[in-house]
């Protein structure tokens, strides 16, 4: 749990402060800064939350702090529901929208040309 102290370290907070932040004891976190402990979920997700990173990153799954927003990808909330919402569907229904989705472009470049 070594990203936990380094998170702390780069807000440069003492234990004692972030353990108050959390509602756990002091020793509780040098536990799981030390790796003796393991933070419950509730923990993990305080830890996320107050840190502005994901609880993959601190549990040391991976190296991005943080994932890029929609905006960050250019995308509008509009955008990023309707990406969501695909996500839901079968692999065919998914193949229908895309090919509605490129019938619809041809369509209209189509139209654009005359």
């Amino acid at each position: 749990m070594n990203r936990i102290k380094e998170l702390r370290k780069e807000k440069e907070l003492k234990q004692v402060e972030l353990s108050k932040i959390l509602g756990v004891s002091q020793a509780a976190l040098s536990g799981y800064e030390t790796g003796n402990y393991q933070p419950d979920n509730d923990i993990l997700i305080k830890l996320a939350d107050y840190f502005d990173t994901t609880v993959d990153y601190i549990l040391g799954n991976t190296d991005i702090k943080k994932a890029p927003s929609y905006e960050d990808a250019g995308l509008s909330s509009d955008e990023a529901e309707l990406l969501v919402d695909f996500r839901k569907l079968t692999d065919d229904q998914k193949a229908f929208v895309l090919q509605a989705v490129k019938a619809e472009a041809i369509r209209r470049a189509g139209e654009q040309k005359k």
